[in-house]
């Protein structure tokens, strides 16, 4: 038995002292990793492509009026001196050889004659805007561009 219990105290004392052993750190370092970007390319070889040259397009050209002006549109008058003009229910466009600055006048003084407070003006050169508003918060919007020496007015209501 003497013999057992030695045994026993030797394996205690070998796990023992194994538990016990100072462990060193494993030292750690650090290495660059590359990694690929792939790149796509293209297979398909470039095109020409030919563009004619054009002049400055015209958009204000499709817009002139041809029939004879109105008097009045929607209860907005329309400008003495509309050489022509025509509309619908949604917006009047007539032209007239007057400048930005007339029509521009003509419509405060006449708009304001009929209740019509002005809530914003574009001030510079052609094209230029007006926007009045009414007591009942009908809102009028007047365009004005110019073309040569005649001006084209859209009205929208």
């Amino acid at each position: 038995m003497k013999k057992f219990i030695a045994a026993s105290l030797f394996w205690i004392a070998f796990a023992t002292s194994a538990c016990s052993i100072p462990i060193q750190p494993v030292p750690v370092v650090a290495t660059e990793v590359f990694t690929s970007v792939p790149v796509l390319t293209s297979t398909v070889p470039p095109m020409e492509t030919h563009l004619q040259i054009t002049g400055t397009p015209d958009v204000v050209s499709p817009l002139l009026p041809e029939g004879q002006p109105a008097s009045e549109w929607n209860g907005i008058p329309i400008m003495p001196g509309a050489i022509a003009g025509e509309g619908d229910e949604e917006g009047y466009v007539f032209t007239a050889r007057v400048t930005p600055q007339q029509v521009r006048d003509y419509y405060q003084l006449a708009l304001g004659k009929l209740g019509w407070q002005p809530m914003a003006t574009g001030e510079g050169e052609p094209p230029l805007m007006l926007i009045f508003a009414d007591g009942a918060s009908t809102t009028l919007t007047i365009s004005i561009l110019s073309k040569g020496d005649e001006v084209l007015v859209l009205l929208v209501k």
